[in-house]
């Protein structure tokens, strides 16, 4: 009997040690099985709209198809099932015509969230960039810009099922109280995992689908072949049908015109970025990071990461597959949970508290809008009007029209320009150029102020090179009227020109015009050609020597209103001059003469010398 009890006890206890512990999130109760984060536990919320909190699946799911019925810019797309055959959805934001407003291919964007299943701030993050675009979509302004511009996809949740088991335990995890990995906790998809978290024989299991991707699959001591690493890569890259979903939502947004890629986590409050072995491609990276950081003053870090190696993260795939500029977004909070009171556990940044998500939305949208406008293309002239103020007529006034892969510039008004005479010049450009608060223009520090313009009349009168310079403290950019297409598309400068001036004597007369659109980007110096994206970088982008390998444009000078048919750049490498050939030596002979032999005479006495050496 004594035996039996024996046995009877040690079964109860391996089957207890066989269950999984359970351990619940508390604000401030640390008693037995509990584990403080020092703040009231976010629990998932059913609601449409945003909250100050979190939504449930289910609610984001609604909220995101009830926006793509409401409005023609929001497109569902189904891009995939999961390990356990729930749908997988992408959104489509943007016109339907794929096309830029001056009728060139636009350029694809693809944003993913929620590939971690425990970085509940992801989706939350996600959903705001399509409420944000959706509400403010006819706003003439940056929104419509990137809807008008770019084809932009969005995938608010890749890792369905693991985020649907987080929210079923929001406030309990099980293995550790210092490294918890399943409900709340999970991180990996749910291959070979059951929905309950009652018992640990498959808790640690299931796919990290950021360790899941080539080129970098399976090189790295950050990924593992361990099934219950939580950096398990799985069998081979792209194995997981969460991969492939991801892979299509690239595919919806137009693969051979993809050009920039976030791939939304927390936490650490910084943007990764995988460098590749193209150096124009990762100098705009880093020119974009820049812009996206500058939205919230800085309060993000960059930490690029040098090429050959990697991980098996999704941005590597981006980066190298297609030349994107590619990041992992690491949202808020940088260190752990202390800095909104927390108990500082190793995890509760994971955890952000309720109070804190509208601000999260807020910044995280802020940037991701700045990053879009800047990829979508540099600024270049587009037009412009010089208005005789005594009379407000039109008195010159031009369009670059596109004409094939190139455009011309069309003048439907030219009259000359007088001495003495007040004029207003409205320069227009194919981007908003400034940022706006309400109505009013502002500046993107350290990026650009909110006047950032040089503009001047330049050429040839007489033979020498003359530059009228306007005041452009007394400019303005447009906002409630006058403006092209959205606000601060258009510059508006008063002039008049010096009592020496006089139209007839010029031979050559531009337009000079030294700005940069918010983000920093310098105008394109040739508004003639058509900039575009390439293997990673902008092509045709010309700087002021006419060099389209730099990508830093410059100083458009192209838009002329006297045209003397020069070329716009002076050739960037003049080519040498010849090298003179060297002279023919003039062969000694034995005769006393000391003059040439004549050519027939040279010519026999070579063949009398081969005919002897035979």
């Amino acid at each position: 009997m004594r035996s039996v009890a024996i046995f009877t006890i040690v079964l109860l206890f391996v089957s207890m040690s066989a269950a999984s512990q359970t351990f619940t999130y508390t604000n401030s109760d640390t008693g037995l099985n509990n584990i403080a984060i020092g703040y009231e536990v976010p629990l998932p919320i059913d609601s449409l709209t945003p909250i100050e909190g979190f939504r449930t699946y289910d609610s984001l799911a609604m909220r995101h198809l009830q926006l793509a019925e409401m409005f023609d810019v929001i497109t569902q797309i189904q891009i995939g099932q999961t390990i356990n055959n729930r749908p997988i959805f992408a959104y489509r934001l943007g016109d339907p015509d794929n096309l830029t407003v001056d009728g060139n291919l636009e350029g694809a964007a693809l944003v993913n969230g929620g590939i971690h299943a425990r970085e509940w701030q992801s989706p939350e993050a996600v959903t705001g960039y399509i409420e944000y675009l959706a509400e403010t979509q006819n706003d003439k302004h940056v929104s419509q810009f990137i809807l008008e511009n770019v084809n932009f996809v969005v995938i608010p949740v890749l890792n369905v099922d693991g985020f649907l088991q987080t929210q079923r335990f929001p406030n309990q995890v099980t293995d550790s109280q210092t490294t918890p990995r399943d409900g709340r906790m999970r991180r990996k998809n749910m291959r070979d995992v059951d929905e309950s978290i009652s018992s640990d024989s498959d808790n640690l299991d299931g796919i990290d689908l950021n360790r899941n991707n080539a080129p970098f699959w399976a090189t790295s001591n950050r990924s593992s072949s361990d099934i219950t690493s939580l950096v398990y890569h799985g069998g081979s890259n792209g194995s997981e049908p969460e991969t492939m979903a991801l892979y299509q939502g690239a595919v919806e947004a137009g693969e051979d015109r993809l050009r920039f890629y976030i791939d939304t986590h927390s936490f650490s409050q910084i943007y990764f970025a995988p460098y590749t072995s193209n150096a124009r491609r990762n100098t705009i990276n880093d020119q974009i990071a820049r812009t996206m950081r500058a939205a919230n003053d800085f309060k993000y870090e960059y930490g690029p990461s040098g090429s050959g190696a990697g991980i098996g993260s999704t941005d590597e795939y981006f980066a190298n597959t297609y030349q994107a500029v590619s990041y992992t977004l690491e949202i808020e909070p940088a260190n752990s949970n202390t800095q909104y009171g927390g108990t500082g556990i190793s995890h509760g940044g994971f955890i952000l508290p309720n109070s804190e998500v509208p601000r999260m939305r807020e910044e995280t949208r802020k940037a991701t809008i700045a990053g879009l406008y800047s990829i979508a293309y540099p600024p270049a002239v587009t037009g412009f009007d010089i208005v005789d103020v005594a009379n407000q007529t039109i008195v010159f006034s031009g369009q670059w029209q596109k004409q094939g892969d190139a455009r011309e510039l069309i003048l439907s008004q030219s009259q000359p320009l007088l001495a003495q005479t007040d004029y207003t010049l409205r320069i227009s450009f194919n981007k908003p150029m400034r940022q706006l608060d309400s109505s009013t223009v502002v500046g993107f520090p350290p990026l650009s102020d909110a006047l950032g313009m040089s503009l001047s009349l330049s050429g040839v009168a007489n033979g020498e090179e003359v530059a009228y310079d306007m005041d452009t403290q007394q400019g303005q950019w447009l906002v409630d009227e006058g403006y092209a297409r959205y606000k601060t598309d258009t510059f508006e400068q008063p002039f008049s020109l010096p009592q020496n001036f006089v139209w007839d004597q010029h031979s050559l007369l531009a337009i000079a015009v030294e700005t940069a659109d918010f983000s920093g980007q310098n105008v394109d110096s040739d508004s003639a050609t058509i900039v575009d994206w390439q293997n990673g970088a902008w092509t045709m982008y010309e700087d002021n020597d006419g060099r389209v390998n730099n990508d830093i444009g410059g100083t458009s000078k192209s838009t002329r209103l006297i045209n003397d048919g020069s070329d716009l750049f002076a050739p960037i490498n003049p080519p040498a001059p010849p090298t003179p050939a060297p002279p023919v030596p003039t062969p000694e002979t034995n005769s006393g003469g000391g003059g040439p032999l004549s050519i027939l005479g040279l010519a026999l006495a070579i063949y009398i010398m081969r005919s002897k050496r035979q």
